[in-house]
């Protein structure tokens, strides 16, 4: 199983320290995904990453810099209809929070972030029947996952 975190909508001191850390110890990815802030903020944030790491990263309205940075991708959100640039690289990822939203989803974009899931995923008859049936490795499980939570993950396949 793969670990994704997602940043928090604003900037908070030091947090390039926080993110490099977090990769230190094992991060697999990052959604770095803030509201709308200068250009000049994300860009020093990702200068006090390690170069190392930004092909771990997803980022969100930032394609300016997809020619100076090599990321692991674009997020793209669905509920503003935006559009990505033909010149950005990388996985195009996508957030969705029901099933049938998610077929259409799968076969547009690389990776899906399917949630909230919260504390009650694993006792939704919606996701028990359907959800095994479209859930795939493309699909990452997303919000308030706990201990429980996260023992159930693997009958559902989630990547």
């Amino acid at each position: 199983m793969k670990l994704a975190v997602a940043t928090r909508p604003h900037f908070f001191i030091e947090e390039d320290k926080i993110i490099t850390r977090l990769f230190e110890e094992g991060l697999d990815y990052l959604l770095l995904h803030k509201s709308n802030p200068h250009p000049q903020y994300i860009e020093r944030l990702l200068n006090l990453i390690p170069v190392k790491y930004h092909k771990k990263i997803f980022v969100c309205d930032y394609h300016r810099f997809s020619q100076e940075y090599k990321f692991a991708g674009h997020i793209v959100n669905i509920d503003k209809e935006q559009i990505v640039p033909y010149s950005a690289k990388g996985k195009l990822v996508s957030n969705c929070n029901n099933l049938q939203q998610l077929e259409e989803l799968k076969k547009k974009y690389d990776i899906i972030y399917f949630g909230p899931l919260g504390r009650t995923f694993h006792q939704s008859t919606e996701l028990n029947e359907y959800g095994k049936k479209v859930i795939n490795k493309k699909v990452w499980a997303f919000g308030a996952l706990d201990e429980y939570n996260l023992k159930k993950l693997p009958q559902y396949k989630f990547g």
